[in-house]
This record gives C-alpha cells, sequence and structure tokens, in this order.
C-alpha cells in the first residue's frame, strides 16, 4: 500500500470506528427505573492494514423502552434493514448509503447486564475497496437520564 493511499484508508478508518462508538447500545433495557447508562468498546480490524487501530470506549444513555433497530450503531446515512432478536441473539443488515456507501450484517448475544457482538461492514471509502469487523462489547455501569 501506497503511503498516500495508507494514510487516506486509516484516516477513513477513524471515521467509520468513531461511528459505531457514538451509536452502540444495548437492546435489553430495565422495564423500571431511569434509564441506563452502558460503557461500550469497539474494536475495528481492517483487511490490508498494517496495523490495527486502538479500541475506543464511550459511555452512552439509553433511553428505557429503546427497540431492538435503535440499538445498532450507525451513522445518520445508515439504515438497519432488518433486526431480528431470537431469545438473547439479535442479527440485523444494514445499509449505508451516500459517498463512502457500505453494507453489512451484524450479530449480538445478549448476557446479563451486557452484550457482546461483531458487525461485519464492505463497500467503498474514498474510493476503495475495504472489508472491515468491529468487535462491540457493552455492559450496564448505571442509571442516568437520556435527553
Amino acid at each position: 500500500m501506497n503511503t498516500r493511499n495508507g494514510r487516506t484508508l486509516r484516516g477513513a478508518c477513524a471515521a467509520a470506528a468513531g461511528l459505531l462508538v457514538l451509536a452502540a447500545a444495548p437492546a435489553a433495557v430495565r422495564a423500571q427505573g431511569v434509564d441506563d447508562l452502558y460503557e461500550v468498546t469497539v474494536k475495528m480490524e481492517m483487511a490490508g492494514m498494517p496495523m490495527s487501530m486502538p479500541a475506543m470506549t464511550q459511555r452512552r444513555c439509553v433511553k428505557k423502552g429503546s427497540g431492538d433497530g435503535d440499538i445498532v450503531p450507525r451513522q445518520d446515512n445508515c439504515k438497519v434493514t432488518d433486526a431480528k432478536r431470537t431469545g438473547n441473539r439479535l442479527t440485523f443488515a444494514m445499509a449505508c448509503t451516500g459517498r463512502d456507501a457500505m453494507t453489512g450484517t451484524g450479530d449480538f448475544t445478549y448476557a446479563g447486564d451486557g452484550y457482546a457482538g461483531t458487525i461485519r461492514m464492505q463497500g467503498k471509502m474514498e474510493g476503495m475497496d475495504v472489508a472491515m469487523t468491529q468487535s462491540v462489547t457493552g455492559r450496564r455501569v448505571g442509571g442516568c437520564t437520556a435527553p
């Protein structure tokens, strides 16, 4: 990979990783009490990258009563096209439009006050074909008040 394409791809990767941390949240929300505060960590890997991106962690307040489709990490230009929950497992498909159009699938498993899963995306970033895998983990760390 030449230096220019390497820098461009690393910048695009950082942007993609940011979208996940900003939106990640669990489907299992408590029926009583305040909204839930979750600590969400996203680790992204991309084929062809000489080094891996560091994991990103953020805390997020999740409004009580959120639906399964609402928890899927995505940017504003992305839409969940299918979300199915069976027992403690959530699977979904996603499509992102615009300049860096991508499609992907995800699979999360919930246990107790946390969840873990994987999102696989493929498409174009900065005009280059990319495939990435994001490992997502989250755990409830307390209560909060959602805006």
